[in-house]
């Protein structure tokens, strides 16, 4: 089953020649299809505990994966191919506005509560 792909997302198709390993920097949510005979996909590590953990995954080709954490990735093609990158986009910072603002102004009305059961007389 295949996980559903967030709203807006940018499509990076990584060619791999034999034998390479690319390291390569992505968002949490991401994507990787393999379209490749074998691609080794090494995830950036995580504290577990008090051990730092790093998830090593074989992906064959039509193989997918989905990316827990963002970080940095290791990806190896011992034989070579593709691996198509689907990132989920940033929302830009004019979507996220307006629950800024609401948030500003619950911040705003709690201290006008506060401080007018504070307000000392003059």
């Amino acid at each position: 089953m295949t996980a559903p792909l967030p709203a807006r997302t940018t499509v990076q198709v990584l060619p791999l020649a034999m034998g390479q390993h690319l390291q390569l920097w992505l968002p949490a949510g991401s994507q990787l299809l393999c379209q490749a005979p074998q691609v080794c996909v090494t995830e950036s590590a995580q504290w577990q505990g008090e051990r730092l953990v790093s998830r090593h995954t074989r992906l064959a080709d039509g193989e997918q994966m989905v990316l827990a954490h963002e970080g940095w990735i290791g990806i190896l093609a011992p034989q070579g191919g593709e691996l198509l990158c689907l990132r989920p986009l940033r929302q830009p910072w004019s979507d996220r506005l307006p629950g800024w603002v609401r948030g500003m102004r619950r911040w705003a009305a709690s201290r006008r509560v506060r401080d007018a059961g504070c307000a000392k007389p003059m």
